[in-house]
């Protein structure tokens, strides 16, 4: 019975009409227990300014003479910030926007469309602003090692929260007051340097295989070669 939901703002709000199984099944709930019987510590407890959006730009505010770029969620590719030329802006617009500037060891994440939820870690001291689209994660170091945050927001589990809490009737969002609510695993700075060095060791060892298997293709495409030249 709709009367005896209330108000109209009532009515939108009641998660009984998102009627989408994405919604609706308890895995999300199951998921916040897991984490939470874990640790009883949120993002936003772990933060050294509070996590923002970034700043909106125009086309006449990118400039390639200048020397500061502009970090969108375009420039967030493989879990990693890339970044040319075409991405530079204006001196003035730099200038506006000192407060948006990124930091060495912040964190990116793309908050919109399809490609919400990819992180990046600033691991040099580039000079940037983050985009509208992107939010920052500024983490007090002295709290948690941004490298093992970072792979901790890489993980299925955040990606899961991401997923369930994102809104949004076409292109679905995630909000900064939603991020910071997100739990974070408190474990002392040397068990997290621990698992940040076990995690390196597996990319490095991946790094190996990839180059493995390059060189196999290379050597295949040498000998198709040779077949197709001695036999043309």
């Amino acid at each position: 019975d709709l009367h005896k939901i209330g108000s109209g703002l009532e009515f939108s709000k009641n998660k009984d009409t998102r009627f989408s199984y994405n919604f609706t099944h308890k895995s999300h709930q199951y998921l916040k227990d897991f984490l939470f019987s874990r640790t009883s510590k949120k993002i936003k407890d772990f933060v050294k300014e509070d996590i923002k959006l970034g700043k909106s730009i125009s086309p006449a505010q990118f400039d390639k003479t200048g020397d500061c770029y502009y970090v969108s969620m375009a420039t967030i590719k493989n879990y990693k910030i890339e970044l040319d030329d075409s991405q530079l802006t204006s001196k003035n617009y730099e200038k506006d926007n000192i407060t948006h500037k990124l930091q060495q060891n912040d964190i990116v994440v793309s908050r919109s469309g399809v490609a919400i939820g990819k992180f990046a870690l600033v691991d040099n001291n580039i000079n940037a602003i983050n985009a509208d689209f992107t939010i920052r994660i500024r983490l007090n170091e002295k709290k948690v090692n941004p490298l093992f945050a970072y792979y901790f927001f890489r993980s299925d589990f955040i990606q899961e929260l991401i997923h369930f809490n994102k809104k949004g009737l076409q292109n679905k969002n995630i909000f900064p007051s939603q991020l910071q609510e997100f739990p974070l695993l408190g474990f002392d700075l040397d068990y997290q340097q621990e698992i940040v060095d076990k995690i390196q060791t597996q990319i490095d060892s991946q790094k190996n295989i990839d180059k493995q298997i390059k060189d196999k293709q290379a050597e295949i495409s040498k000998i198709i070669e040779y077949c197709i030249q001695k036999n043309g």
